[in-house]
């Protein structure tokens, strides 16, 4: 319950109430959370993920474009390197230390400019890998037609349809509202809610579905495995790793973006749950830097399940990274 404080304000020999709504979680408190969870957790998981996925987008591009899970792979790893760098910089500019400082309301100017960016970067992220859990799917329930109708060109259109989503979002936005964003908030609740929010929620269900069903499915599937031949038995095995490998990545993907959809569920329960509500205010901006937090860790760690599932993903990052094939050519 909201609890409402009165100071007594002098001013030109006259006295004055003033009434104010004293928020939930103080200034001071919000402060220090902010420096531990943005400024010393975020930025150096966001670190890790612009080097990860550097990593990733390197080894997938050397892989080659030829099947429609590399080219769903990288671009989810293009996706997630924008979710990290631009998180990083968002985070390192907006923290209380900078704040004080003379050029602290430059610094928070761009890091609220930053936040639709990284809005758009988290929406792609969702969208792709939506669109890489469907994928799979339809393989598995059209394993015979689905090469005919879902080819790499396709898939490729369709990455690249989610990219114009995004940067047309982008684009509208800045254009229509623009920075710094201290006016016009009910375009901004419009904006995030309807092309970010709800697509964004929407891939989550679709992940969460489409999960479930790969499952149930690599389940009933290894009951069946030692009845085929060999051969078959290789083929299987690859095409399980490609699965347990899309069920990791998605249910990494569900854990960390959970927080981000409870949000938009309590603002839609709750219409006092908002930035400007001078009791709620400061508990929402806590909670949007967790869901932040986690949308850094998903973007991030990816790479450990590209390595530990794949093993010419294994095999294309060690020759890159460590040159174990010109040191083997060398001992020779």
């Amino acid at each position: 319950m909201a609890t409402e404080v009165s100071l007594t304000v002098v001013k030109e020999n006259t006295t004055e109430t003033v009434s104010y709504i004293q928020p939930l979680v103080s200034y001071a408190v919000m402060d220090m959370f902010l420096i531990v969870n943005d400024f010393a957790l975020g930025c150096s998981i966001s670190l890790l993920g612009v080097f990860t996925n550097t990593a990733n987008i390197i080894v997938y591009y050397k892989m080659g474009l030829s099947e429609s899970s590399n080219i769903n792979f990288l671009a989810l790893s293009v996706t997630d390197f924008f979710v990290s760098i631009i998180t990083f910089f968002m985070k390192f500019m907006y923290n209380p230390v900078l704040r004080e400082l003379s050029t602290g309301p430059i610094t928070t100017i761009v890091s609220t400019s930053l936040s639709p960016a990284s809005l758009c970067a988290v929406g792609g992220s969702a969208m792709m890998t939506a669109l890489i859990s469907t994928e799979r799917c339809l393989c598995v329930v059209f394993p015979l037609k689905v090469k005919t109708f879902l080819t790499p060109r396709r898939v490729l259109y369709l990455v690249f349809t989610i990219v114009a989503y995004m940067v047309a979002f982008l684009l509208v936005f800045f254009i229509d509202i623009g920075a710094p964003f201290t006016e016009h908030i009910e375009k901004q609740g419009f904006y995030f809610f309807y092309l970010y929010a709800v697509p964004s929620a929407t891939c989550f269900f679709i992940v969460v579905i489409t999960t479930s069903f790969l499952v149930v499915r690599l389940r009933k599937n290894s009951k069946w495995r030692k009845e085929i031949s060999s051969q078959s038995e290789r083929s299987s095995d690859k095409e399980n790793k490609l699965v347990k490998t899309i069920i990791a990545v998605c249910t990494i993907f569900i854990v960390c973006f959970f927080p981000n959809v409870l949000n938009l569920f309590v603002q839609i329960i709750h219409p006092s749950y908002r930035h400007l509500d001078p009791y709620l205010g400061s508990l929402i901006l806590i909670m949007f830097t967790i869901s932040g937090l986690f949308h850094s860790i998903s973007s991030s760690i990816n790479i450990f399940f590209y390595y530990r599932m794949s093993s010419k993903f294994k095999r294309v990052f060690t020759e890159t990274f460590f040159c174990t094939k010109k040191n083997q050519k060398a001992k020779r």
